[in-house]
């Protein structure tokens, strides 16, 4: 571990590689194990809400699945959000079984919600559609109630590239509408480099579900009502 760190913090400082970062990596290259190769075909996308009778199974996919192929984003779990995102200077000293074990307890205490993508009957994808409130990189602090937030999109491999984000998509703004929020926001990339840096949905797919820009710099997206 100790060459890979030198290289990168000698090659790559403007990265913040920690010690803990790359221990992260070469222990997610380990626990990946979920195949890559992209399915031509799929069956039916069913959704299903984020929560308890829902939580091994979600953790598992993040275990395993969810970043096959990309080690170097498995640590997350969705915390990258809920700990205040780039603001957070901690967060490359965060491992991810502490991400893992503090996801687990926002999802059982109902405090991180959304929808979970089923491809027959095998979980395929998440989407963490939470109170803004929850975030504090988007939470303004005055005028956050009634307002939800979809912040990320997790697709595992094979799926990827069939439609199911916008399955997703729809069934967050659906949960949210539901759960008595008014207004429904998305902070999409307008023109992402690469597919690794869609997780927060391009543009293109919140303006084809009816969302519209109300901020270009940051870009944010709404749907009222």
């Amino acid at each position: 571990m100790l060459p890979v760190l030198g290289h990168f913090g000698t090659a790559h400082s403007e990265l913040g590689i920690t010690e803990v970062s790359v221990r992260n990596y070469l222990e997610a290259e380990d626990r990946l194990t979920g195949p890559t190769e992209r399915l031509e075909w799929i069956g039916s996308i069913e959704i299903r809400a984020v929560g308890l009778d829902t939580l091994e199974e979600t953790l598992s996919f993040f275990d395993t699945e969810a970043y096959a192929g990309n080690p170097a984003w498995a640590s997350c779990y969705c915390m990258y959000f809920h700990v205040g995102g780039q603001s957070d200077d901690a967060w490359g000293n965060r491992t991810w079984s502490q991400n893992r074990s503090e996801q687990a307890a926002l999802i059982a205490s109902g405090e991180t919600t959304g929808v979970l993508a089923y491809v027959d009957g095998r979980l395929a994808g998440w989407c963490n559609a939470t109170a803004r409130a929850r975030f504090p990189g988007f939470a303004t602090g005055h005028d956050d109630e009634g307002v939800g937030s979809i912040v990320c999109f997790a697709i595992a491999p094979p799926y990827r590239g069939h439609g199911v984000a916008g399955h997703l998509l729809d069934g967050a703004v659906s949960f949210l509408r539901s759960s008595g929020f008014t207004r429904i926001e998305g902070y999409p990339v307008a023109e992402p480099p690469a597919w690794e840096r869609v997780f927060r949905g391009s543009l293109a797919l919140f303006l084809n579900k009816g969302f519209e820009v109300v901020s270009e710099d940051p870009l944010v997206v709404a749907l009222q009502g």
